[in-house]
Order: structure tokens, then sequence, then C-alpha cells
């Protein structure tokens, strides 16, 4: 089966290029390492003389070979030796694969996949990723080798100790054979959170399912009950599970037990919740890629910086570049993007969709480098620049951080994103996330008080949290909530505390009258569900 020669050496230099149809792997410059293993390097391929040469960042790990005994295999791996060292102990600057141990690589991210899969597409891809031993390849094939690699303590707890590794191995054959975002398995849609709340006796269970295939949208999960029932404690519980954290009691798993398939989280909350309910990022030790962001004016990103990121990026997800779906987003929400408009430093007012497309190099860059980073876009009418509404600007900004940060495989947990928002808004809100999860084959978990997200998915994918004789209680819904009344689903969830409190302020005040005669003097003023019990109460 035809490879690329392969090469190991200490020269990172960029001169040092492979010859067409090579691939030389050097150790990184870094003192970073994975529970002792120093396991990165970077990699520079050339396929052959009409292409290119590209580089990379990659994993590397190393197997005993079949032909030592068991105690000097032992041996081997007790040692655990890094590339620079097996490469030093040859005292060359570059020798040949297999002039060393067998080896075996992953790339760190699906993006690194991606990169090489858009440079050299299938047959190029699939041969560098042949002839570097790369795991996601080999993953499903009876090589003998592939068994002994994934049972070495340096994939166990170097390779697979970050999400996103972890979740490339698992996923990134579906960009080699261009079947992203298709297979089912891309991000674990049944999984189990368990955790213990301050003050209760036992731990609670939340059960969390879903199904990107369903006709009726079923990526987005919600949580909603009344104050104090733990809504956002189970938000922060999930987040700091997925995160690894050590809490007692916690627990984040599959169906069947396991470690679930997270490629990266995303945590978006109000201003006074997101410091309660989600951890601070820790991009240095957190083993999963996690980004903890606002939607306010103040928030940690502003809107000048993050649209020049997004114009920069060259990434694509599902066929999408980020900023067509950054785009897609805000006309799926209503917003025209020729109408919005980005302030640059001239004073001068820009089309969101110039601004992030251009009309050649120069403009571009003059215009990235011009933006206002803490002015918000602006609406045009007519000749005149107008401010967007605070739930425009919501949109905006939450399209914005999402379509940047987002990625395949990507949890979005959101704490009471409907503060300040008007019912019509939260429709589009939803819609607009929605989209954003099926074009990235994502899902969401949401910690609401407002029956109108309620009424967006169907009951299956609603849980409302009570108290019950100190313990957490979790029920669904038993009426259908997808496209139910706000009414009906507020009745259920929240008892008609509100409705009864007010027919009983009534009831005292009429009692002693005829309810026909209430009826005839109030009845445009009273709704009729009110009516009703008023009549009930006056019967009784």
């Amino acid at each position: 089966m035809e490879r690329l020669q392969v090469l190991f050496s200490l020269n990172t230099s960029a001169e040092h290029l492979p010859l067409p149809g090579q691939v030389v792997i050097s150790p990184a410059e870094t003192s970073w390492n994975d529970f002792g293993f120093k396991i990165r390097c970077e990699f520079k391929v050339c396929l052959s003389e009409k292409l290119r040469p590209m580089a990379g960042s990659m994993l590397i790990g190393f197997i005993a070979p079949d032909d030592i005994e068991e105690d000097k295999a032992q041996l081997f791996y007790d040692r655990r030796e890094t590339l620079s060292g097996h490469i030093q102990k040859m005292e060359q600057e570059a020798v040949f694969a297999e002039d060393l141990p067998p080896f075996f690589t992953l790339l760190p991210n699906m993006q690194s996949y991606r990169d090489l899969y858009d440079e050299f597409g299938r047959e190029g891809v699939e041969l560098f990723l042949r002839s570097v031993n790369d795991l996601s390849h080999y993953k499903d094939t009876d090589e003998g080798w592939v068994r002994k690699a994934i049972n070495t303590e340096v994939f166990k707890l170097g390779f697979m100790r970050n999400s996103e590794p972890f979740f490339a191995y698992h996923n990134a054959d579906s960009i080699v054979i261009g079947e992203e975002l298709k297979n089912d398995s891309a991000i674990t849609s049944k999984l189990k959170l368990e955790f213990q709340l301050d003050g209760f006796e036992e731990p609670h269970q939340l059960l969390l399912e879903y199904n990107h295939q369903s006709v009726v949208p079923k990526r987005i999960f919600i949580l909603i009950g009344k104050n104090g029932v733990g809504k956002s404690e189970s938000l922060k519980a999930f987040c700091r599970s997925a995160l690894q954290y050590k809490d007692n009691g916690l627990s984040l798993v599959d169906a069947e037990g396991n470690r679930p398939l997270i490629n990266r989280i995303i945590a978006i909350a109000t201003p006074g919740e997101t410091a309660n309910t989600f951890p601070p990022e820790r991009r240095k030790t957190q083993k999963l890629y996690y980004r903890r962001l606002t939607l306010t004016r103040k928030g940690t990103h502003n809107i000048g910086d993050c649209l020049v990121q997004l114009a920069r990026s060259e990434d694509e997800i599902g066929g999408y570049s980020r900023k067509e779906l950054f785009l897609d987003s805000l006309e799926q929400a209503g917003l025209g993007t020729s109408n919005i408009c980005i302030q640059l430093k001239s004073e001068r007012f820009l089309s969101l969709s110039m601004f992030l497309t251009g009309s050649g190099e120069k403009d571009i860059l003059d215009h990235w480098a011009t933006i206002e980073p803490n002015l918000d876009p602006k609406v045009k009418r007519g000749d005149g620049f107008y401010p967007l509404s605070s739930g425009q600007l919501t949109f905006f900004k939450f399209a914005l951080l999402s379509c940047l940060f987002i990625e395949n495989g990507t949890f979005v947990l959101m704490d009471e994103p409907e503060t300040h928002m008007h019912p019509n808004m939260i429709v589009d809100f939803i819609g607009l996330l929605d989209f954003l999860l099926e074009k990235t084959g994502s899902q969401a978990l949401i910690a609401t008080h407002s029956a109108y997200f309620v009424r967006e998915v169907p009951n299956e994918q609603v849980a409302v949290l009570s108290l019950s004789d100190n313990r957490l209680v979790t029920d669904r819904p038993r009426l259908p909530t997808f496209g139910a009344t706000v009414d009906s689903i507020s009745q259920f969830i929240f008892q008609e505390d509100t409705e009864i409190r007010l027919s009983k302020k009534l009831y005292n005040n009429v009692k002693s009258r005829r309810f026909t005669e209430i009826e005839e003097q109030f009845g445009n003023e009273i709704s009729l569900s009110a009516l009703m019990r008023l009549k009930r109460m006056m019967e009784a």
C-alpha cells in the first residue's frame, strides 16, 4: 500500500522542508506535558511536486517493538521516552521512522483534519494519515499495533486527557470520508447527570436525551421551574462535570456509563448570573475547550474584536464558513445584514456584509484595522443610522459569539437567556439557536423561567423541577408542549399559583354578593378562566 516516507528531525527551522513524498515530524518547542508525557510535535508534509507543503501539529506516542521480551517491553513504557529522546539516541539530525520504535499519532482537533481535507482532498488526506499511523484512521481496522497503542498509558492519559483530541479520535473519520455531521455518533445524545445539592439528603439525577434526526426539533433541552429548585445548579453541575471537576457526587456519563463525547462547552448567561452559575475559564489546565460568555455591552468580548476574528476566520463547518453561519443566522432572525452597519474610526459606516467579505484585500485590511472596537452596530433607516434595540443587540452578539466559538459537537449552556427579551424575540432566539445547532451537530441545555421557551420544544425535551419533602423532583409536562399556549404550560408548571392568589383576593371582596351580579358588572375586566374559578369558589 502506498505510503509517504516519514522522517523524524530535531531541526524545526522553516527552511527544513520535506521533499515531495515525505513527512518530517519534529518535537514541539514547548514544556507542556500531559501527565508526564511530552507528546506534542509538529509536522511538515509534501505530498507531491504539484502540491505545496503543509505544516501542522500532532500528538505522538510509541509502542514497544514486537520482538522484545515482556519485561523489556514494560521497561520501555516505564521510561516514557519522548520523541526528542528517541532521536537523540540515534545521534543524527534526522532519522527514518523505521529506525525508531513503532509510533502512532493523532491530530489535536477536528479543525486540523478539516484543514488537511481542504488542502489534499480525500485521497491525499488518507495517504497522509495512513503514513503517520493516525489512530482515527486506523481505529476500526484489524491492525495489531492499534490495540497495543490504545492500551498504552500515553494514549489513555496523554492523548485522551483533553476533550478535543478525544472527540477527534472518535469522529475525524467523518471528515475524511466527506460525511461530517451525517453520522449520529458525533456527540452523545443520551446523558445522565448526577449531582448533590447543598441541603438535600439524596443526590439528584437528570436524564437528557436529544435527537438530531427528529422532524420536531430535539436539539434543545429545557429546565424550568420556580425560583430555588435547582435550575442554575443543574447547569453548574453539568458544566463542572463536563470539565472533569472532581466534586463529590458529581457524574456525567452516557447511556452505557462511559465518558460522553462532548467537543466544546459554550456557557452563556445574563450578567449577574455568569459568575455564580459557570466556573471561570482556565485555558492552560482545562481538559475541554470552554468559553464563558455574556451578551451584554460590557461583556468579556467586545463586538469589534470579535467581528475581526470572524472576518479573518477560514474555518468551515458542515460546508459553511463561520462568516456564512453568522450572516445566515441574522437573516433567519429577521435582521437584514445589508442594513446593519459597523462604525469605523473615520466615523464612516460600513455595511456588515461588506465588512466581513470586503471588495479587495487592501480595503478589507483597512476596514479591519480601523473598526471602532467598543461601539455597537447601527441599523440604517433612510439616511440615518440608529441603535439596535436591546433585543436586537442580544441577538447580534449571541449569533456573533456562537458562530465564532461553536464547533461540531458543542454543548451550549444558557442560564435565563429570556432576560430583557420580548416574547416574540424568544421565538426568534430559539429559532436562531436551533439553526446553529443543526448546522454544527450540537446541543443545548437551557435553564429558564419562561414558558415561551417550553412551547418551542416537545414535552420530552422539558424537565420541570420542583421541591417535595426536601427532595428535588423532576417531571415531564403531561401536555404536548410544542406549539402549546403559554397559559396551559404555565398552569402546569407553576400550578396556577398567581391566578389562584388573584382569585382569592377577588373572592374576599365579593363573597357576599351573587355571581351573576359580579359577572355582569366585571365580565369585561376579568379573564374567563378567572371568572370560572371565582364561580366555583362562590358556589362552594
